[in-house]
């Protein structure tokens, strides 16, 4: 066996520097990945919670908040605040929403629900026209792009929320 060389810097030590050089590089490279999900991740582009996880769309007879990014499997919440001035508010939800995500819970629950061509229609009742705020408690089914429409007494805006895995 042959003894490693003597370096300048008077230490004898057999060094593969070619490799050592490039695992630094590989290892410089996966701290780089990794700090970008972590910056993706208080973003909020991976799911619930951070600046960029909802969207909030502002219509003349509300406002529809959604979840702009959801995980799959995981809760979630739809929010829906209707204008004052009714005494009916009315809330319609795309089918296709349905094929995506299942709605846990309402509060306050709708005084009828009825399913047409739109999709499905829920009811709420206001005392005195006053400004009537629904919360709908949502689970994705699966992964995947839906995009779909939410209605508000009439007006309409077109959503999408991406579902990872």
């Amino acid at each position: 066996m042959q003894a490693p060389p003597i370096r300048k810097d008077g230490l004898q030590l057999e060094e593969k520097r070619k490799f050592h050089r490039f695992f630094w590089a590989v290892e410089r490279g996966a701290w780089a990945v990794f700090a970008l999900f972590l910056l993706l991740a208080l973003a909020g582009l991976t799911g619930s919670g951070g600046y960029f996880s909802r969207i909030t769309a502002a219509l003349p007879t509300g406002k529809a908040d959604y979840p702009r990014v959801a995980r799959w499997e995981a809760s979630d919440e739809m929010r829906a605040s209707f204008a004052g001035g009714a005494d009916t508010h009315r809330l319609i939800l795309d089918p296709v929403l349905f094929e995506y995500f299942e709605i846990q819970g309402i509060q306050p629950e709708p005084e009828r629900m009825v399913t047409g061509p739109d999709g499905v229609a829920m009811e709420f009742e206001a005392e005195e026209q006053a400004p009537v705020e629904v919360i709908l408690y949502l689970r994705a089914l699966h992964a995947g792009f839906p995009e779909y429409r939410i209605t508000l007494d009439g007006a309409q805006v077109e959503a999408s929320t991406l579902i990872l895995p």
